[in-house]
């Protein structure tokens, strides 16, 4: 009989109780509870101190007191360190016997085998009952310590995930061993086209000859106009006198009188510039025209002008320019970093454009002008493990209590690719692996000790377990050993019981 009292159980074992009776009552009591044995006067187990040495293995760490008005059987106890007490009270008041102390001679004399010898007179039935009790303890002792067990068991793994997260590699972020980079005097120098014109018209210069038709000086006058025959118009530029023209009795008969003066095209541009003897119609009668030489330089000239229009595209400009400082930039970093460790970048913020002051309205050399940036630029080192490692650690955080996972097995998928801003690096990931449960090995060998072989499937699977084989000595044997020392579990983990992949 088993009687719970607070903080207490007391096991009662009558006087045919055996070491394995009190072997399961032990093993059945409360993990929490104290045990008190009350073994019966003359009771055959309690005269051996391998039923107390059982007895105390199988209370493991909880306290364990003798209670029985047998002397010996007290004395065995204490034999083997068990409190022994000679009645409930004396249990309460904790207050020994005279025969608790055990000397170092009275210890070696119930130590020592009992020498069987017939005395003269001796009953014979005396003689077998100590041969029998002696068999008897041997007995117990095979059946206790003798027998061995593995058991061979394999953890049944089940699916864990898929599972979302998003995770951060920067200030204060869930991703351990990232460090921000940072350089503050970032600048760029960059051009930009100015597309304002302003126009400079030139006009084309020569000489026309003009040839006097008259016997008298005919004064020609500054802006006197001639003209092609496309009526392309010139126009003196000073004001000469043609000499007289001359007869004379002697050939040549008639010397005309010349001269050169200069002329401008009364339009500007190139269609001034007219071929050699092209300029020959005059509005006067006096004088007949022509050019010896074309005429050139006509022109419309062109020069680029800064508008301010062409600025705000310069200055629009700035962030794309700084981020190009920043990716040269992000290249040092990357030549400079540490082994294991990835660099993402740049976040680049600009500080300054050079500004319009002094640049629009004005005429840039060959048509471009300069802007210079500055600003910051940021990266992150992020060790190569990431973000994976990160996102293992997040799923056995979401594991069912009491269960490990499968590092090794864990598939994890980058849902969106990094983004970058001031506050680091993110990742959109999805991760799926296999969870199961760990493998106590105390508290499985309790609960196979002594059973049958065949309650070790049930067991085993009651924590979540698959068994894979047992191995007995002697094979022969039908339990499992009753100490649970004698047992060993082995954990196999090449080939794992799986219930769903990930």
């Amino acid at each position: 009989m088993t009687v719970p009292v607070a903080g207490r159980t007391v096991i009662e074992l009558g006087a045919r109780a055996s070491v394995l009776d009190a072997v399961e009552r032990i093993s059945a009591a409360p993990a929490a509870d104290d045990l008190v044995l009350s073994i019966a006067a003359g009771a055959p187990a309690a005269r051996n101190a391998v039923f107390f040495e059982v007895a105390r293995r199988a209370a493991r760490t909880r306290r364990l007191a003798i209670v029985s008005p047998d002397t010996r059987a007290r004395a065995l106890a204490s034999s083997v360190h068990l409190p022994a007490f000679a009645s409930t009270a004396a249990l309460e008041r904790q207050e020994l016997d005279a025969t608790e102390p055990l000397t170092t001679a009275r210890r070696a004399a119930l130590a020592r085998p009992i020498r069987v010898k017939r005395a003269v007179g001796a009953s014979p039935v005396r003689v077998l009952g100590i041969l029998g009790s002696l068999l008897a303890a041997a007995l117990v002792l095979m059946v206790v310590v003798g027998p061995t067990a593995t058991v061979v068991v394999a953890p049944v793994s089940k699916a864990l995930g898929p599972i979302e997260f998003d995770l951060r590699a920067g200030p204060q972020g869930e991703i351990p061993g990232a460090l921000t980079l940072v350089a503050n005097d970032l600048s760029q120098k960059y051009t930009q086209n100015a597309t304002g014109e302003r126009l400079d018209p030139v006009k084309a210069k020569g000489v026309a000859r003009f040839t006097n038709k008259n016997t008298q000086d005919v004064r020609v006058l500054k802006g006197t106009v001639v003209r092609t025959r496309d009526n392309v118009r010139f126009q003196t530029t000073e004001e000469k006198v043609i000499p007289r023209s001359t007869l004379d009795i002697l050939p040549p008969f008639v010397k005309f009188g010349t001269v050169d003066i200069a002329i401008e095209a009364v339009d500007a541009g190139a269609a001034g510039n007219v071929a050699a003897n092209t300029i020959t119609i005059t509005d006067g009668n006096d004088y007949a025209v022509s050019n010896p030489q074309a005429t050139s330089g006509g022109e419309i000239k062109k020069f680029a002008v800064i508008t301010a229009s062409d600025y705000g595209l310069a200055a629009g400009r700035a962030e794309e320019e700084l981020r190009k400082a920043g990716l040269k930039k992000v290249d040092d970093w990357k030549k400079a970093a540490a082994k294991g460790q990835l660099i993402y970048g740049p976040v680049t913020k600009v500080t300054g454009v050079t500004t319009s002051a002094g640049l629009v309205g004005t005429e840039p050399p060959n048509g471009m002008f300069e802007l210079t940036v500055t600003g910051t630029a940021t990266g992150y080192s992020v060790p190569d493990v990431e973000p994976r490692a990160t996102t293992i650690t997040k799923l056995r955080e979401r594991a069912d209590p009491e269960y490990e996972i499968d590092q090794q097995a864990a598939v994890v998928d980058v849902i969106i690719q990094p983004t970058l801003d001031d506050n680091g690096v993110r990742w959109r990931v999805r991760g799926r692996t296999l969870q199961f449960p760990r493998v106590k090995d105390a508290p499985l060998r309790t609960a196979l000790a002594g059973r049958e072989l065949s309650e070790g499937q049930g067991v085993v699977e009651g924590q979540g377990l698959e068994l894979r084989r047992i191995v007995v000595w002697p094979y022969f044997w039908p339990r499992f050993p009753f100490l649970d020392s004698r047992l060993q579990i082995k954990v196999e983990t090449e080939t794992p019981a799986t219930s769903a992949s990930p």
